[in-house]
């Protein structure tokens, strides 16, 4: 539903908070930026490496039931987002390299977390704590 302006300023002024939507602001268009670009090819090497069969064994999902698209795969009841260069500009003590907030998974690329015991275990923590719950 819509309002005109003279509706907008009367419930304010009457104490009234609306929802407004607002057009995407360039700090998006930024973040979106910081993520690897996905492709059926990018897809089709993942599905070559075990970690990565292992993991979707492990959320009970197939290679078929996961959707490429442009910055991200859509494993079903997630999306799931690789950040480029997510390591050489964090620090254990600044955020985690690797969370999950409304249903989105933001993890660097599966090449580096399957060297990195570390994050394989931040990876399990995350997936089991806010997507197989």
């Amino acid at each position: 539903m819509s309002i005109s302006p003279r509706q907008f300023d009367q419930l304010t002024e009457m104490g009234i908070s609306l929802w407004q939507s607002r057009p995407l602001c360039s700090e998006n268009k930024t973040e979106q930026s910081h993520y690897l670009l996905q492709d059926q090819q990018s897809l089709t090497n993942l599905s070559k490496q075990r970690f990565f069969k292992d993991i979707l064994l492990s959320m009970d999902v197939t290679i078929g039931e996961i959707n490429v698209l442009n910055d991200h795969l859509d494993v079903g009841l997630f999306n799931w987002y690789f950040r480029a260069g997510a390591l050489e500009d964090s620090t254990e003590e600044s955020a985690p390299l690797i969370y999950c907030t409304n249903n989105k998974l933001v993890s660097p690329s599966i090449d580096l977390i399957s060297q990195s015991a570390s994050l394989k275990k931040q990876l399990w923590h995350t997936i089991s704590n806010h997507l197989l719950s």
